[in-house]
């Protein structure tokens, strides 16, 4: 009995601080900004844009653009939200949106598809248009991501970009299909692109998940000498 006393409340201190260590680093579960190009203060930008789907660059039916944007998460995370000031001019109210991998510094494949329905119109500058994810893949911090857009062969849309600051040349990547025929990534390489916000959950760091460990074991002696005294 007396040895049980002599080290119980030093195994309660440390289940006490390990625990409060944990509570302190635990994740939080709202919405963490992975990535934004928007400029600070008050989410600025435009007031331009860049055309995608059927634009008027385009004489012949069918034909259309698709226009991507590169960003790197801050953080390894769960995709839930992306934004993007998005809008409509001509035909269809519909675009196509791809969560896409990158590949050698273009879109690569897709991890996430995304029909979007009433978008705004004009006049531009378009608000944020904000895509909720389904899938809410795994961002990995440090990889390279892209959002890619079109209006398709019937809708003329448009993507504003982010607001002008020394560097007029264009860093998105476009893509046309004419004829039915999928043409190359072109990249730009300039810094403006699409106005883009990406949101996530992030995952639990390897620090955190090694204080749970702590408590754990910490409990788990607790319990077995608990026992022994029995």
């Amino acid at each position: 009995m007396e040895n049980y006393k002599g080290y119980k409340k030093p195994l309660l201190r440390g289940v006490v601080f390990c625990l409060a260590l944990v509570f302190a680093t635990l994740p939080s579960q709202a919405d963490t900004i992975l990535f934004s190009n928007l400029i600070q203060p008050g989410n600025q930008y435009g007031p331009d844009g860049v055309g995608i789907g059927h634009t008027p660059a385009f004489t012949n039916p069918g034909d259309y653009l698709l226009y991507g944007v590169h960003f790197n998460p801050a953080t390894t995370a769960h995709l839930t939200t992306i934004e993007a000031p998005l809008g409509v001019i001509s035909g269809p109210n519909q675009i196509q949106a791809f969560l896409m991998t990158d590949s050698g510094g273009a879109p690569g494949s897709v991890i996430e598809s995304f029909v979007l329905t009433g978008l705004p119109v004009p006049p531009e500058p378009f608000p944020l248009f904000t895509i909720n994810s389904s899938l809410d893949p795994l961002l990995l911090s440090g990889d390279q991501y892209w959002l890619v857009a079109t209006g398709g062969p019937n809708t003329f849309a448009s993507w504003t970009l982010n607001l002008f600051q020394g560097d007029p040349n264009d860093g998105g990547a476009s893509q046309v299909v004419v004829g039915g025929v999928t043409q190359p990534w072109n990249v730009g390489s300039g810094t403006r692109t699409g106005a883009l916000e990406v949101f996530g959950n992030p995952v639990p760091e390897p620090t955190y998940i090694a204080l749970v460990g702590c408590v754990i074991v910490f409990v788990g002696i607790r319990h077995t000498r608990s026992h022994r005294r029995i």
